[in-house]
């Protein structure tokens, strides 16, 4: 069936790549973690019987940057589809996604190693942490850097989003047509695979429960950290992006969208309300304990619907007069969303070295200064990394991947002449 040539609108938005304001989102969720293990390790968590609540519960900016990404990275599939354009390969997708991952990450990774920071078991250990396979060992899971298990949940969902993505586009295709007429109808089938993908997460964990219950070296437990138990957190970030690709091709959906999101601020204060919630209402164990199946399901629901208030007006709200908005798209939150990679890696071992130079104890020390002494030393780190490290091997990849995309398309002119 023929497909109609997409409007200027469509092919502009196909080239928008960020959304300002979601810098300042990365780094909020990279701080978040930060703070986390501060009030962990200083005690807080602990000691303080009401902000401890809280601080248990900051391990939330995990699920924030799983929300971002499976926004980023499905919306331009979406796109594609919707202006009838093929999808993203998928070898240059994966080898972009494998050097945002893998150089930062080694260079922690072996500075770290070789200042005896962080240890592993032996050869195997060092190579299933080098190869960020790790979590998928029991014994193995939480050595060298231990937030590093997250980055294996990220890489995961980087290897099937391709798949995931053509399945989903010819169901929606084949039950609405090629047409861009039927925008409507795919757009209302792709969410409906988004929430088949969030049902699947909640049955995979309470199978791996079911036959391996939950100590904390069980299969079970570890499962709890592999990409079919965040699915769900990466389902709301695609839907997400549908709605923000559909509102782009259809005026009613945008005006829809942005009436929504006039208000940015009840937004924010349902987050604030949704955490609350989750803190104080579930009655989740503190520290390294884990709950029963059933609260950490609704635990890791909540997580979902407080990353998605953030997000949502970020992305959909067609205002920015917002000071909320103009703060998070400001230029010292965007220096620190692009380095939060770096933050998120090196936090851990700056908040060990506070702990050594000042000779604290484990769980007895200054609360306020371990979170502003490894917010600004992991800040100068990813600086460093993200300079020296990622930026050349990402440009590297792109000069290479650009140039085998010029060679192919000269060799295909050549071939049809």
């Amino acid at each position: 069936m023929a497909v109609a040539t997409p409007s200027v609108r469509s092919r502009a938005s196909t080239q928008r790549r960020w959304f300002e304001g979601l810098d300042g989102i990365r780094f909020l969720a990279a701080f978040l973690v930060l703070v986390h293990h501060a009030a962990f390790s200083s005690g807080v968590t602990f000691r303080w019987p009401l902000a401890g609540t809280f601080f248990g519960r900051m391990d939330i900016g995990v699920s924030i940057f799983f929300v971002l990404s499976g926004f980023l990275l499905y919306r331009p599939f979406v796109v594609a589809q919707f202006d009838g354009s093929d999808p993203p390969p998928r070898w240059p997708f994966w080898i972009r996604r494998l050097v945002r991952i893998y150089p930062a990450y080694w260079f922690a990774f072996l500075t770290l190693l070789a200042l005896g920071t962080v240890t592993v078991k032996g050869v195997e250990g060092f190579v299933l942490s080098f190869t960020l396979t790790h979590v998928y060992v029991p014994s193995y899971a939480v050595w060298g850097i231990t937030q590093s298990w997250s980055l294996a949940t990220e890489l995961g969902f980087y290897l099937v989003l391709p798949f995931v993505a053509a399945g989903a586009r010819r169901y929606s295709r084949r039950q609405s047509g090629d047409s861009v007429r039927s925008i409507n109808r795919q757009a209302l089938r792709l969410l409906a695979v988004c929430a088949l993908l969030a049902v699947f997460s909640v049955v995979f964990r309470l199978f791996m429960a079911k036959v391996s219950p939950y100590p904390l070296r069980s299969w079970g437990a570890v499962s709890r950290l592999w990409t079919p138990s965040y699915l769900d957190m990466f389902a709301a970030g695609m839907a997400l992006a549908v709605v923000s690709a559909w509102a782009e091709r259809r005026s009613m959906i945008r005006q829809a969208t942005e009436r929504a999101t006039r208000r940015v601020w009840l937004w924010w204060l349902g987050a604030i309300g949704a955490f609350w919630f989750v803190s104080t209402q579930l009655d989740l164990e503190r520290g390294l304990a884990v709950a029963g199946v059933e609260r950490e399901i609704m635990r890791q629901s909540l997580y979902g619907i407080v990353a998605l208030a953030l997000i949502t007006p970020v992305v959909l709200s067609g205002s920015k007069s917002s000071i909320g908005l103009r703060a998070l798209a400001s230029g010292p939150l965007v220096w620190l969303g692009i380095v939060s990679y770096g933050i998120y890696l090196w936090h851990q071992a700056v908040l060990k070295w506070i702990h050594q130079l000042l000779d604290w104890p484990e769980f007895s020390s200054n609360f306020l200064v371990l979170v502003v002494g490894a917010t600004i030393g992991s800040a100068i780190i990813a600086g460093i990394s993200h300079r020296f490290v990622e930026e050349p091997a990402t440009q590297a990849v792109r000069r290479r991947l650009r140039a085998r995309s010029d060679s192919d398309r000269t060799g295909s002119r050549r071939s049809r002449a």
